[in-house]
């Protein structure tokens, strides 16, 4: 069967709570959202590095892998702080959150 990656959909965004920016990540983990400070929201995530991975995990588990020039749009309840960190070197991450 043939996946029909065309979908349309409706968001009830009620604010970008931080518009599209860049951060250079490290080895060691950064804390993105946290938890306490978003309501229900909408993240947007670039790996904008050609090679290097970046690890993305919610609480304490690794929950989510971009290699380089993949992206993930994704609804987040916020009951746990999204933190990342990059597999090697200073890799450049694209991001984004819009409150519902």
């Amino acid at each position: 069967d043939e996946i029909n990656f065309s979908v349309t959909d409706s968001l009830n965004i009620t604010k970008a709570v931080i518009s599209p920016s860049k951060i250079a990540l490290s080895t060691g983990d950064l804390t993105l959202f946290a938890a306490a400070s978003y309501a229900k929201s909408y993240v947007y995530l670039k790996n904008t590095d050609d090679t290097i991975a970046m690890n993305f995990d919610f609480g304490s588990t690794l929950s989510m892998t971009l290699a380089g020039g993949e992206f993930a749009f994704f609804p987040w309840e916020s009951s746990q702080n999204l933190v990342v960190a990059a597999a090697s070197g200073t890799p450049y991450l694209e991001y984004a959150i819009f409150e519902a």
